[in-house]
């Protein structure tokens, strides 16, 4: 990952209830979308309204899933995924670079 995700985060009321309980998509450009069901107050000004949809913002699971972005980016990957070595046949006692394997003396 070369620079961190967006701080920027949007939501979509995708239904209400005359009871103010609705389900809300909350959206992120790299993290994705979740849907969860938030309580509106209905009676309330929009500013209050809109407040409260982004109160209940789901942020512990944004947070796993950018924990998990974090994981996948820094997972150990292999060196080199091609490569050529010699190896002496008619040699068995020795490791594919060339030099002789440890042995105990008994």
């Amino acid at each position: 990952m070369t620079k961190p995700p967006s701080t920027t985060f949007s939501y979509r009321i995708n239904h209400w209830s005359k009871d103010g309980w609705a389900r809300v998509e909350y959206r992120h450009e790299t993290l994705g979308s979740l849907v969860k069901q938030v309580f509106i107050p209905l009676n309330h000004s929009e500013e209050e309204q809109r407040g409260a949809v982004i109160m209940q913002f789901p942020w512990q699971s944004f947070h796993a899933r950018y924990l998990e972005m974090l994981a996948r980016a820094a997972a150990p990957a292999p060196a080199a995924m091609e490569g050529q070595f010699t190896h002496r046949i008619d040699r068995p006692m020795e490791d594919p670079v060339g030099l002789p394997m440890e042995t105990q003396k008994v």
